[in-house]
């Protein structure tokens, strides 16, 4: 016996180990197996019905493996009905079901489970960088990193570089999934295949290349290429393989302006963008890119079958226009006009511009604010995240006069009342159905972003950050630094002096980036400690930007109701540190040109669709001038470099500079974290994301 076919009747031995012990809990008794000889006695107990019944409760992996284990057990693990329960396990939401895609591999919905299971569970820990191109070509180019593993959840800080080649893995490499794959025909090509090391991506020679976007599981990679042509500019949307780099397929736009803000569907299968329209009227494209990602050989049978559009179907027309889109389906909520709010649906849409019939509430005044989000909570319920304007004025807690408030909304209440209402929602009728997480006083200054589940909620008005926890329905304020806590750090500031400029906490500044992590308990948000002019900044030889985390209270304050209000009494004379969080600060920096220019404006939107971030909430990626690689002293080189930020958790031993004791028992503790690891030369950078 070879050792693959070891492996295989070992793998078999396991996967009926585990049948085995799934069908004494059914009460089926089936005695376990000792060897390989004890197969076919054990599968002589049951007939084919309770066979068919067990592996209907195996997930698909397993089922794909117990195809392997043996010619009856083939014959049933294969059959069409199974793989139907599983692909409708897989892709529960009829929006995200590709049923349109199953001609394309035979009407089996086998095949199509083992080309889809790994673009949607699998994790890609990669980083894209967009950095100069070298002369003589110039422009802009990408490239993509594997993740310094050391780096992630232990946060132990370090430097990484092109050595850097830990395997991304992935659920894809699961035996029985390879194996699966294999019934796919010769000649495919599965995108986003993983790898290690660094990987450029393949553009054009001539033309300006500009916001490299990640499908929702690494597997594609979105840009925007522009060339100069004698009748003026053609932009095309571009879609490349995440793992190779090498495009797939592009889409060439008459548009007087190049496309922009990238953002796909949860499915990964549609990308969404927005484009300038005649009259300066942004435009709200959709493209259809499944069939990219379909094996070669399926790829050339849904041609002949001509069942896809080749082009772009326009959703809606705006000026100016924010979304998100539904991470349960193909549809997505838009902002327009600074006064409407609307739904559409990338995949049904028909090809013209549907903003009238879609606008489901009209706010009464102006309201000049970000994105709005979609969520989805622990329970599963859509919810709209967006500012609700009142009809007048109103007088807030403490005396402020508010001229709105951020809502929570369920999307099957806005379904029900615009069905039993027959025309748009008024504003009334909307907050007496929403919930409210804060009023604001100026929507111009106002953001927001709500963590994955909803179960916090941060908003920023007025320079002042506050975290909103919908159970205890507790709101903190976090930054500024609350008093007493800013004195503690004033003296912090005082003591460190004789130290590393700049590295004491800083207790003031302006927010102006708002990002969750994807496990919900870590905000990650931008400090500007000085105004100004974006770009002198970003120039200057003094860092005036630094990032800070805030990590929630632990689990047993919030479960207690132990949640009090940062810079009150209470919170100063509530037990234990860290009791209204924890504040990590990052090293001081200033941002990249690029960055200034092209997101920090509408970082809000960016947000949505490109991840700071990395996959299990322990880092971040970032560009930044002024913070020097290993070897290098402060302000020797300003060259502008990618970094990445491991984040300790509280409780975890950190590397960064010492602070005095007494700031981490402070009610809001405060930290320092580690020194940033460089990863190469870049302007720009995001983490793939699922």
């Amino acid at each position: 016996m070879g050792p693959d076919a070891a492996a295989d009747s070992m793998a078999g031995l396991s996967r009926l180990s585990s049948l085995t012990a799934l069908a004494s809990e059914c009460c089926l008794h089936l005695p376990r197996p000792a060897s390989l000889a004890a197969l076919t006695a054990v599968t002589c107990e049951l007939d084919g019905g309770s066979l068919h019944y067990l592996f209907s409760l195996l997930p698909g992996d397993d089922l794909a493996a117990a195809a392997q284990v043996c010619r009856s057990w083939r014959t049933i693990a294969t059959s069409e009905a199974l793989w139907q329960g599983k692909v409708l396990e897989l892709e529960p939401h009829r929006h995200l079901r590709r049923d349109d895609l199953l001609p394309a591999f035979g009407g089996s919905h086998r095949a199509y489970y083992a080309w889809r299971w790994p673009l949607l569970r699998r994790r890609v820990g990669r980083i894209l960088v967009e950095r100069e191109a070298a002369a003589p070509r110039g422009g802009v180019e990408f490239s993509t990193w594997t993740a310094p593993q050391h780096l992630l959840g232990d946060g132990t800080g370090g430097t990484a570089g092109c050595s850097s080649s830990a395997s991304t893995g992935g659920a894809e490499q699961q035996e029985g999934l390879r194996r699966m794959s294999l019934d796919v025909p010769s000649g495919a090509h599965h995108p986003g295949g993983g790898g290690g090391g660094v990987t450029s991506v393949a553009l054009a020679a001539e033309g300006m290349h500009q916001q490299p976007t990640w499908s929702p599981t690494g597997a594609l990679l979105a840009y925007t290429q522009t060339a100069a042509t004698g009748g003026g500019l053609v932009s095309s949307v571009v879609v490349a393989d995440g793992a190779t780099g090498a495009p797939l397929a592009s889409w060439h736009l008459a548009t007087p302006m190049p496309p922009f803000y990238y953002i796909w569907s949860a499915c990964g299968t549609r990308l969404l963008f927005l484009s300038n329209w005649d009259g300066g009227v942004v435009a709200l494209r959709a493209l259809d890119v499944a069939p990219m990602l379909l094996p070669a050989a399926q790829q050339a049978q849904q041609a002949q079958q001509d069942a896809q559009p080749t082009g772009d179907v326009l959703l809606c027309t705006e000026r100016p226009l924010f979304l998100d889109v539904s991470p349960t389906s193909t549809r997505l909520l838009w902002h327009g006009g600074c006064l409407r709010f609307g739904l559409a649906d990338a995949a049904t849409q028909v090809a013209e511009d549907g903003a009238d019939e879609d606008c489901f509430f009209e706010n009464p005044h102006l309201c000049g604010t970000q994105a709005p989000q979609w969520v989805v909570d622990s329970e599963g319920v859509e919810l709209l995240l967006l500012p609700a304007m009142y009809e007048q004025p109103r007088r807030a807690a403490g005396g402020r006069d508010c001229v709105g408030s951020l809502v929570l909304a369920s999307m099957a209440g806005i379904s029900e009342a615009l069905e039993s209402e027959g025309s748009r929602l008024t504003p009334a009728l909307l907050h007496s159905m929403s919930e409210e997480v804060a009023p604001f006083t100026s929507a111009r200054d106002f953001s927001f972003a709500a963590s994955r589940d909803a179960s916090w909620v941060a908003h920023c008005d007025g320079g002042q950050l506050c975290v909103f926890h919908r159970a205890s329905g507790a709101t903190l304020a976090i930054f500024p630094v609350p008093q007493p806590d800013a004195e503690e750090l004033g003296r912090a500031a005082k003591e460190r002096r004789g130290g590393a400029a700049g590295d004491a906490p800083w207790a003031t500044g302006t927010v102006q980036a708002l990002q969750w992590s994807p496990d919900g308990r870590r905000l990650l948000f931008l400090v500007c400690r000085t105004g100004g002019n974006a770009p002198m900044v970003a120039l200057a030889k003094r860092p005036h930007y630094r990032w800070v985390v805030w990590d929630a209270p632990k689990e047993g304050q919030l479960s207690e109701g132990k949640l009090p209000c940062s810079g009150t009494p209470e919170a100063a004379a509530a037990p234990g540190a860290g009791c209204s969080g924890t504040l990590t600060h990052c090293r001081p920096f200033n941002p990249t040109l690029e960055f200034f220019d092209r997101y920090l404006l509408f970082i809000d939107q960016y947000s949505r669709s490109m991840r700071f971030w990395d996959p299990t909430s322990s880092a971040f990626c970032f560009a930044a001038r002024g913070l020097p690689a290993a070897g290098q002293a402060p302000g020797e080189h300003w060259t502008v470099n990618v970094h990445v930020q491991a984040v300790p958790r509280p409780g975890e031993a950190a590397s960064g500079s010492a602070l005095p004791a007494g700031l981490e028992a402070l009610p809001l503790a405060q930290r320092q974290a580690p020194p940033p690891a460089c990863l190469a030369p870049g302007n720009f950078a995001a983490w793939s994301w699922q």
